[in-house]
């Protein structure tokens, strides 16, 4: 081939490659367009066909078994079963009983009355109180107890915690060997033996006889928590030898008798009886 004929099909080649790229440059957008218009079609389809096939394939539920594992499972059920609280056969126990109320003790505020209305008054018509430096032991003071027992102050607390806790009674101990220290120590100087307040039955020098002092017994049980009981109540055993223990301890030449020491003691065993207590 000569030279003419080597350009002409050079021409020719060049005029081929530039006709393929222009129709690449047009076929090719036109074939991604296509291909997403079909993913667009077939993605629902395809999410519609794994939906269906999963539903197909799945357990039933409703027939207690699954397909899946080695053997048939149980579903579990959910359904509460109503069955008698008891204590177990073996206890000889029946049904549970109900829930006691708690016990709670009187407010701050009725204590202080109260043990102050017990006590009475001295001798000069003074009330006996449990004093702390100048101040009644149950009150707000400085160095009394009032807010150490829970008495409310109205802008910290507005409630009173009315339970015996430890405190309580380790307080309640030290104000009734005051007041009943008080209380016989004039009940001892007072002439007038139906004005005293511990021992109104009795001879304050002991010679009193055990009716006598049984009477006395059942007097405080009337003063301090309200109870009339006979003479043979347990009570009345107890405090005989709360009674008793306090006199043949008693100190000799101290500031009570014998027998006013052992009226003391069963002051304070009423005054820390859960039944003065108890609200």
């Amino acid at each position: 081939m000569n030279a003419l004929g080597v350009g002409w099909a050079m021409r020719l080649t060049r005029k081929r490659l530039m006709a393929l790229r222009l129709m690449a440059i047009r076929l090719v957008p036109m074939w991604l367009t296509a291909i997403r218009l079909t993913a667009i079609k077939l993605v629902p389809m395809l999410f519609f066909l794994a939906f269906s096939a999963c539903s197909e394939a799945g357990p039933d539920l409703t027939q207690g078994t699954s397909t899946t594992g080695p053997g048939p499972q149980p579903t579990p059920s959910l359904t509460a079963v109503a069955e008698p609280v008891g204590f177990g056969d073996g206890l000889g126990g029946g049904e549970r009983p109900a829930l006691p109320r708690w016990v709670r003790r009187m407010p701050i505020d009725t204590l202080q009355a109260s043990m102050t209305k017990v006590a009475g008054s001295d001798v000069n018509d003074t009330p006996i109180e449990w004093k702390v430096g100048a101040a009644n032991g149950f009150s707000d003071a400085a160095g009394a107890f009032g807010k150490a027992l829970g008495r409310p102050d109205y802008r910290v607390s507005t409630d009173e915690n009315e339970l015996s806790t430890a405190l309580y009674m380790k307080i309640v101990g030290d104000a009734a060997r005051d007041i009943c220290f008080q209380m016989a120590k004039n009940d001892m100087a007072r002439s007038d033996v139906t004005a005293r307040a511990l021992f109104p039955k009795v001879a304050a020098d002991g010679s009193a006889s055990e009716a006598e002092e049984t009477a006395n017994l059942q007097y405080l049980l009337v003063r301090f928590i309200g109870l009339s009981v006979p003479a043979t109540d347990s009570m009345i055993t107890v405090l005989r030898a709360v009674y008793q223990a306090g006199k043949d301890t008693a100190v000799p030449g101290a500031v009570l008798s014998a027998s006013a020491e052992g009226w003391r003691g069963v002051c304070v065993t009423l005054f820390e009886s859960p039944l003065f207590h108890n609200n």
